[in-house]
């Protein structure tokens, strides 16, 4: 935890503006995360005409520049944050501040990442550290970091590998930083064993699912209301509909797993109570990789859920 924060010298954020940032990290407009975003910001556009989207390319090269973040800057940092700032020091942070603003003030969050390694491109990474600094875009409270104008706003995760991702570090991380900044409203959907799958399928799946997360971008005034994380809320008599939003938060389920949980009905009890046999009944036609995750899965529930049950 930080003893002091940063401020504002040459931006203002001081409320949650209108609009909805897109960080995309993807393999370009017809890559199927990229063509998954298309449809989720052209039904936007039908839900709310006025809406502005700020597209943020992290893969290209002016940005790169624009979120450049050294140990220069963490030098800088240092020293404001133990009073020793300098005219020098607040020029070095003038360019992070727009891009920590721009991130702090946006009314909805989407961002557009595939799998690399188990984890996220290296892109993302660099813009999270660029613009995650206290009293810029979160500010340090009783149980940890909040975000600096609140919580309660929505953020969406459009995500693919290549393989079954039966491994998954982008997630979870991803939803933590984006929860840092107040974005604790999480919606993920992810394409996995795209190597192995008609591509013109899985794009048209991955269109529809990401069109329909749309209705998860609830463009409301009030993000000031105190929230809690999915962890936090999740217990054994959860309904079949907030386990899915539980294990959509973790990550590494397919989209098929967790639309054969959802019809089947699987409440939280009825996970925590699965066993290796019930997972391969034929009707839930489960892969290997869904079966070993949602077996690790079963472990963390009885963990989280006991928690919010004490």
């Amino acid at each position: 935890m930080f003893a002091a924060e940063l401020s504002y010298k040459s931006q203002e954020a001081t409320h949650v503006c209108d609009h909805v940032l897109h960080l995309d990290a993807s393999h370009g407009e017809q890559s199927v995360i990229g063509c998954g975003a298309s449809a989720l910001f052209a039904h936007l556009a039908k839900l709310y005409p006025d809406v502005e989207v700020q597209h943020v390319r992290l893969w290209e090269e002016a940005t790169r520049k624009e979120m450049e973040y050294n140990l220069e800057h963490v030098n800088a940092k240092m020293a404001m944050l133990a009073g020793r700032g300098s005219e020098e020091t607040t020029q070095q942070f003038a360019g992070i501040e727009v891009l920590a603003k721009q991130l702090a003030t946006a009314r909805g969050l989407v961002v557009s990442a595939p799998m690399w390694n188990f984890a996220a491109p290296y892109v993302v990474k660099q813009y999270f550290d660029c613009v995650l600094h206290p009293g810029l875009t979160f500010k340090e409270v009783g149980a940890g970091p909040s975000g600096l104008l609140g919580g309660g706003r929505p953020v969406v995760l459009l995500t693919s590998s290549g393989g079954a991702a039966a491994k998954d570090y982008l997630t979870p991380w991803i939803l933590d930083v984006a929860a840092m900044a107040g974005f604790d409203r999480p919606k993920v959907v992810s394409a996995t064993g795209l190597v192995s799958r008609d591509r013109t399928t899985a794009i048209e799946v991955f269109r529809n699912q990401a069109e329909a997360a749309t209705e998860h971008l609830t463009l409301e005034q009030g993000t000031d209301r105190p929230t809690k994380s999915l962890d936090e809320e999740i217990s054994t008599s959860c309904g079949y509909e907030e386990l899915r939003s539980w294990l959509e938060s973790t990550g590494g389920l397919s989209s098929d797993c967790l639309d054969s949980l959802e019809a089947a009905r699987v409440n939280g009890e009825l996970f925590l109570s699965a066993s290796d046999h019930d997972w391969r009944d034929e009707e839930l036609g489960l892969e290997e990789a869904d079966i070993a995750r949602l077996q690790e899965l079963q472990k963390k529930f009885r963990e989280v859920a006991g928690d919010a049950e004490d």
